[in-house]
Order: C-alpha cells, then structure tokens, then sequence
C-alpha cells in the first residue's frame, strides 16, 4: 500500500513536482503540526451516507468564501462555518458502480482504508484502534463495507448500538473483584493459546496465508491489549447514553429491531451519540459511521419519500418526482450530519476546547452522479479539526485542475486527512497523480 512516509526517492520528487503543477489550491506539503494547538490529540470520524447525489443540487455555488449552497446540501447551512466543501474530486482507478466506489472511497485503491490504517497509528495509546458502527449497514446489502483492514478483508460495522456500547464501555462497573479476576485471567489464558497456535501456524505456511494471519494475529492482540487495558472508563460519564430507552425486541426476528425502518432515524442517533462518547472518552481515536450502505433500500418516512434511496437516486432527470424524493432523503441524511457535527462542537475535548476542533470529519458516498453510477464530483465534506490546522468555512472548486484539465484524484482528499491527524504520508492507494494532498 502506498502510503508510507515521506518517500524521498526520484519518483517522489517528481511526484511532487506533477502536484505543482496542478493548481494553487492544492496542497504540496500540508503540515498540520506547525498550526496544531500543543494539547490537540488528533481524531478522525468518518461518515458515509449512500447513493451518491445529483451534483448540480449538491455541490456549492460562488468563490471560496463566499458560496451559496443548492438544495441537497442546504441543511448544511446550519454549519457551514465548521465545513469545508470540496468540488471536482474524482476517484479514479478500481472497480466501477457502487460495488467499486464503495471499496475504494476510503481505501484510495489500496489494501487498508483510512480509518482503519489512522486507528493502527495511534493503537497503542487507545484500548480500541478504531471502531465501526453502521445503521442498516448490513441489512440486505450485498455491496459492501468501505472498511477494509486488508486486501479484499471488510470490517463490517456493528448495526445493534447496544452491543457496540457494551464492546466500548463494558458494564461500567469498576469492581476489582475475585470473579471479575479470575474471568479475566481465563480470557487471558485463552488468548495466549491462541496466539501461540497462531504464531505455529504462521510459521509453516506461504506468503499469502501468512498476510492473512498476520491480520488475525493483530486482532487478537487487540482484543489481549484491552482486556489488560487500565483506561478509568468511570472517568468519562456514559448517563445520557440511550436516554430513548431502546431496546432489541426478541421476536423481531426479520427485520432485527436495529434493522427496522421505523428505528432508522433512533438507531442513527445512538450511533451517533456512541460516535461522540468513543472519541471524547479516549476509547479510539478513529471511527466510522455508515448510514444503511450502496445499492440502499431504506426508506424514510420523514423525508415524505415513498421510494427506496436507491430507487431514488436513479432519478432520470434532475425535474423528476424521483429527484425530488432523492433531494428529499439527502437533505435527511444532512439533518443527521448537522446533529453530528453539533454534538461534536458542544462536547469538550480532553485536551480543551471543543471535540470537534481535534476531529477531522469526513463526509463521504460511493458514487458521484447517483444516476449515472459515476465516480466523478463525489460528495465530500470535511468539518472540524481547527485545532489541527484545518480551515473550514470555505469552498475548494477543483474541477479542471487536474492534470490535463481533468479531476483531482479523492486520494489527495485521503492524504490531507491523514496529515491533519499527525501522519507525514504523501499518498494513500492510489498515486496516479503523483504526491501530496489539498489545501483542507
């Protein structure tokens, strides 16, 4: 995977030199660190809603300050100030439709995707390298996670919010009793024979067995390092947590109470709200968030829509009925955007001041055009990490300003992400437009 730090060979140089040439507003060397506040621990969530969009109702009008946004995205006015909005990224390379799109918008081509790679990064101070939730995600889908921790290897996200709060927080007791030694002792025994065994394993099979339990391997030493973990849950307060009372009904045997429509909007805002607890409360420092998933079949009620989203998004032409029910889900999905990005603002970060300032937010779909299938003018938003040198409020129009006149390659997006949580990379997955990232 192309991501490894400051490649200083020949080719990087004139990487860097291709990167020049493509405009002004693109980034050649992003150093977030010199702009970073002394305390800011960096943090990134990733959010993914499906389907892509219609451009001309979603990508902003006007100059890079001043910028109008049309109907899709206007609910995002709300927080327009804490968002930077991004046209002209194409993610080329991969596969093609919603299968494709879905694989590479966080992986840029390569092996490993971003928020699973950042969360490696900083595993060893955090007792979960990063966490994955989804509302719906995987529900009838047969497309696709956009989390891969190797070549072909999805992380499929947690869609039952009470299962990933206990993963997180446990039962919130901090009781050192004899019980609760001795079942982490047995758990630990079973770790090590595991590992051992794995560890025999590896050493008599080939190149390709070997990455694959190489992955396992690191796992379960994921799972050994937080069983050992000391991290004072008790210290950061989960009360508020669930305060709607939801519950998994045992009888909802299909669709799952978490699968349900009519839980659609409740499920998201736990996951949300769990989103927000995991990153102020020093459980992970990289996590994402996929609302249903490509191809979707969700239907929401309070968007007044009677289409399915994917139905939707194959809307024909932009003054159809099917346009406007697709407008209708994206302005939805915006609302839940803006809740997040607000939920962020007013929680305070351990470090001081607003967790959303520490955290860089990225915004993302699988597809450009909906109705194309396309991977051209994909949806990105990035809000928040001020503390980490990022400017938001503004407005990147990069369309021809890639080589030839062409797109911006998404994967610059990856890189400059990266570099505002602290890594010094100068591409990730894919490098056919040589280094560097965008002026975020």
């Amino acid at each position: 995977m192309s991501h490894s730090p400051s490649r200083s060979s020949r080719r990087g140089f004139l990487g860097g030199l291709a990167s020049l040439a493509i405009a002004p507003a693109l980034e050649v060397a992003l150093h977030p660190k010199l702009a970073r506040g002394a305390t800011a621990v960096p943090k990134a969530l990733f959010v993914y809603v499906p389907d892509g969009c219609i451009p001309q109702l979603w990508h902003p009008s006007g100059s890079e300050t001043v910028f109008t946004l049309p109907a899709m995205s206007e609910p995002l006015n709300a927080i327009k100030s804490e968002c930077t909005f991004v046209d002209g990224l194409e993610m080329f390379a991969g596969g093609a439709t919603h299968e494709g799109g879905v694989r590479k918008v966080l992986t840029g081509t390569g092996a490993q995707s971003l928020d699973v790679w950042l969360g490696r990064q900083s595993a060893a101070q955090v007792p979960f390298a990063s966490l994955h939730l989804g509302v719906g995600a995987n529900f009838e889908n047969g497309s696709g996670s956009m989390s891969f921790v190797g070549a072909g290897q999805e992380m499929k996200p947690e869609d039952n919010p009470l299962v990933a709060f206990e993963r997180l927080f446990g039962t919130g007791s901090t009781s050192n009793s004899a019980a609760e030694a001795l079942r982490k002792r047995q758990e630990q025994s079973l770790l090590d024979l595991q590992i051992a065994e794995l560890s025999a394993l590896r050493a008599r099979v080939g190149a390709e067995e070997k990455a694959k339990l190489d992955l396992h391997l690191t796992a379960v030493r994921d799972l050994e390092r937080r069983l050992q973990s000391t991290t004072a849950v008790a210290a950061c307060s989960t009360a508020s947590f669930n305060g709607s009372g939801f519950r998994v009904i045992e009888t909802d045997y299909y669709p799952k109470t978490y699968h349900r429509e009519d839980r659609f909007k409740q499920v998201g805002k736990l996951q949300q709200d769990l989103a927000v607890l995991a990153l102020a409360c020093g459980r992970t420092r990289s996590a994402s968030l996929m609302w249903s998933h490509p191809v979707s079949p969700t239907r929401i009620s309070e968007a007044r829509t009677t289409l399915n989203n994917h139905d939707a998004s194959h809307y024909g032409s932009v003054g159809s009925a099917s346009a406007q029910q697709f407008v209708a889900m994206k302005r939805w999905f915006m609302q839940r955007f803006v809740e997040l990005v607000q939920a962020l603002a007013a929680t305070p970060d351990a470090g001081g001041g607003r967790l959303l300032d520490s955290t860089v937010v990225l915004l993302c779909s699988e597809l450009g055009d909906g109705n194309n299938h396309d991977h051209r003018r994909v949806p990105f938003v990035i809000a928040g990490g001020r503390s980490l040198g990022l400017r938001p409020g503004r407005f990147l129009d990069l369309r021809g300003r890639g080589p030839g006149g062409g797109s911006v390659a998404h994967a610059k997006l990856l890189v400059s992400v990266a570099r505002a949580c602290g890594q010094a990379i100068d591409t990730f997955g894919y490098d056919g437009q040589g280094s560097g990232g965008i002026g975020i």
